[in-house]
């Protein structure tokens, strides 16, 4: 996966930077700043390939000049802490070619901020280090039909109240007209006290006047924190039209898609050179931390994922098993089922067998047969002998347990003796 940046900022008077000094250095141009009379000449700049300005409808032509932009900017903005431009700064993947970083620039700018009103500057940066990317500088106001720059936000009276009982502009309910004092007086709320009365000022010269609630509203959108999630996601787009599904990038951040893997901080070019001469940047070395962090994550990743796969083999090689053996259990059920006993097969199976018996008994007992006897004969005679061999069984066997209860009857009469022989001796 190519890497994926894209950080927004705003240029502020609050934070002590110019709107012309910023341009002059990401256009690597030499630009006169009217407010303050300095000249920032970053013309030795490296590294810029190219710079534009892209204007929208009602921008007028003479803004195409840098210096002429951002001194007007700077004029139209009065306050100490005034925002003077937002800037974008995306990287480009090297999988891209040049034409590629710029058509994709370009097309980007065009759909998220140009087609919205505003004035986009842009640079295309490559020091040829790996690390190509373009700063997009655009503008904070409208501008009108008339070419005249907008204000950025209207002051009105609050028309209503939320579910709280705090101060809103309602656009559907109408507004406080003094022309119609009449029919509007109710869409004006009042500021209240802490004792719920309605504050007040006493202005010299005027006397007592009361106050109103009243709400800014911007008259764009262009500061909506939605807007950020939403740019992000488009650049992630545009770039992914370029590249192979190997290297596509993505504007979600890790736990968002699920990973494991910690994210790394951004490093920045002083950690970076203090690390090219010799130092150790705390940003640097905490980056490496957490890349070892994330080879052990992804080596613990495989182990799960080898024994996961082992287990399934295994499972698999258990359910063919057990499949083939209901399989043959199912055949012999089957075949036990639907097969019928043939009876001629029976009936010769049971001849061949009481021959056999015949010619075993024959062969047996040939010292009891005489000469010239059938077979029901030998049959006949078997079964008296057996018959006799039985009885005289018998007889053996009920000897032997008239013997045995002789010599118990025997033991026992020996035992009375000898116990009466004791009590005699005592």
């Amino acid at each position: 996966m190519s890497i994926y940046h894209c950080s927004i900022k705003i240029i502020s008077r609050a934070g002590g930077r110019s709107a012309v000094a910023s341009a002059a250095y990401r256009s690597g141009e030499k630009l006169l700043n009217e407010e303050t009379g300095t000249v920032h000449d970053f013309t030795n700049k490296a590294g810029v390939v190219m710079s534009e300005i892209m204007l929208p409808v009602n921008a007028p032509r003479e803004y195409l000049d840098r210096q002429t932009l951002w001194n007007e900017v700077q004029k139209v903005e009065k306050r100490v802490d005034a925002q003077l431009a937002r800037e974008v700064e995306v990287a480009l993947p090297k999988e891209m070619t040049r034409d590629e970083h710029i058509e994709c620039v370009r097309d980007y700018i065009n759909e998220n901020f140009v087609s919205k009103g505003m004035i986009a500057d842009w640079a295309l940066h490559d020091r040829n280090d790996g690390n190509p990317h373009a700063h997009i500088m655009l503008t904070v106001r409208n501008i009108d039909e008339n070419h005249k720059w907008c204000a950025k936000q209207r002051t009105v009276f609050a028309n209503a109240r939320d579910s709280e009982g705090t101060p809103i502009y309602n656009p559907s309910l109408p507004t406080y007209d003094w022309h119609d004092k009449e029919n509007t007086e109710k869409y004006r709320i009042p500021k209240l006290d802490s004792e719920g009365n309605q504050k007040t000022r006493v202005r010299k010269g005027k006397g007592t006047e009361y106050l109103w609630e009243k709400i800014s509203i911007p008259e764009n959108d262009w500061n909506d924190r939605a807007n950020a999630n939403m740019w992000r996601k488009s650049w992630a787009k545009y770039c992914n039209k370029y590249l192979s599904n190997e290297n596509r990038i993505d504007h979600r951040s890790n736990k968002e898609r699920g990973l494991e893997e910690l994210p790394t901080i951004h490093e920045g070019y002083v950690a970076r050179q203090i690390e090219k001469w010799g130092g150790v940047s705390s940003r640097c070395e905490t980056n490496r931390e957490i890349k070892e962090i994330n080879n052990l994550i992804e080596k613990l990743r495989q182990v799960k994922k080898d024994i996961k796969e082992l287990v399934a083999l295994k499972m698999r090689d258990f359910i063919e098993k057990v499949s083939r053996d209901k399989d043959v259990n199912e055949e012999h059920v089957h075949a036990r089922e639907t097969s019928k006993p043939n009876k001629s097969t029976i009936d010769g199976k049971t001849e061949i067998k009481s021959k056999r018996i015949i010619e075993f008994l024959k062969r047996d007992y040939e010292p009891y047969t005489v000469n010239g006897c059938n077979d029901s004969d030998v049959v006949k005679m078997v079964d008296d002998i057996n018959k006799k061999n039985k009885e005289k069984a018998k007889e053996r066997a009920d000897k032997e347990a008239n013997s045995w209860k002789a010599s118990q009857t025997s033991n026992v009469r020996e035992d009375k003796v000898r116990t009466g022989r004791r009590r005699r001796r005592r």
